[in-house]
């Protein structure tokens, strides 16, 4: 018998299977998105300059710091001794909230815990966890805790009030979406065995679930007259280039943050610098007061609050 002919089977395109997404492009965009996980945070390492005992801060601020890391550090006799476990079975958990006016040493006191307990910093990126897509942000939120594992890193969340203020009403537009992520987010920190660490400089806009997590809130406040002169002589590195009193400086900077005499003493060191020949480098006190009224007329403009809200770098 004649064989029977063999039917050619249509080759699909590759591609068949997501033809509806060819003929919408923004959803074959969306899908694409998705599929890749995004990096929700920065690892930052901390440095030798980072250590604790380098911050100027009021005093009893680096203490409540270490008292916290202490129950880290001695888990094992507190488990023999109270059975901690069973008030607190997440081993080596430690939430620390740093509170306070910007520019006061919040940023660079969580590097320096950080490097305390020998760990990076995986400090998450908001404009990555927050997504326009519904769910997207709670599952950003459960990755960011999962890098910071991956990486036996300490989580920080700078100006945690961005995601952990207060609840919102039901009545208001994407409120169940909102609620949604703050409790994703207070579940993470409930699972979590390591240290987090928040800040924030609108302490009273927390939301109450989030109080009793946090094992201590500390406070950090405007430097007083003595840590201001301890400032402009750490930012002034190189003291024989320097003419100016210290105290009469730090006298005439009250009310002024850290960051602040920070960016006054950079100001005068470039404005001292212009000279082509360095050997010729000063800065003055007539240099340094003239970037402290800059700085005060600044506050003053704004209504005498510390300035907008910004991301402090750990430059700062």
């Amino acid at each position: 018998m004649p064989e029977s002919p063999v039917q050619e089977l249509e080759e699909l395109p590759p591609d068949a299977a997501i033809a509806a997404d060819h003929r919408n492009p923004r959803r074959r965009n969306r899908q694409m998105q998705r599929e890749e996980e995004p990096e929700v945070g920065t690892l930052v390492h901390a440095e030798s300059r980072h250590e604790l005992a380098s911050l100027i801060l009021h005093r009893g601020v680096k203490q409540q710091i270490l008292d916290g890391l202490r129950a880290i550090r001695i888990r094992d006799q507190l488990e023999e001794v109270w059975s901690i476990s069973r008030l607190q079975p997440q081993q080596g958990r430690c939430i620390l909230n740093f509170y306070g006016p910007p520019g006061t040493g919040k940023t660079r006191a969580a590097l320096a815990t950080a490097h305390k307990i020998g760990q990076p910093l995986y400090q998450v990126d908001y404009s990555t966890v927050i997504s326009k897509y519904l769910g997207d942000t709670a599952k950003h939120i459960k990755l960011a805790f999962e890098r910071a594992t991956h990486h036996g890193a300490a989580l920080f969340l700078d100006e945690a009030d961005s995601l952990l203020s207060k609840r919102v009403s039901l009545g208001e537009s994407c409120a169940t979406s909102i609620n949604q992520n703050r409790n994703t987010l207070m579940q993470e920190l409930d699972r979590f065995e390591g240290v987090v660490i928040l800040t924030t400089n609108l302490f009273g806009n927390y939301d109450d679930a989030l109080l009793r997590r946090v094992q201590r809130h500390i406070q950090f406040r405007l430097p007083n007259l003595s840590m201001r002169r301890e400032l402009f002589a750490l930012h002034l590195p190189n003291p024989e280039r320097v003419k100016a009193n210290l105290r009469t400086l730090a006298a005439q900077s009250r009310g002024l943050s850290g960051g602040d005499i920070l960016n006054i003493c950079l100001n005068a060191i470039h404005a001292g610098s212009r000279d082509p020949d360095p050997a010729k480098w000063m800065v003055t006190e007539k240099l340094l007061m003239r970037e402290i009224r800059r700085a005060k007329a600044a506050k003053e403009k704004h209504g005498g609050k510390a300035g907008n809200r910004r991301r402090i770098g750990f430059n700062a």
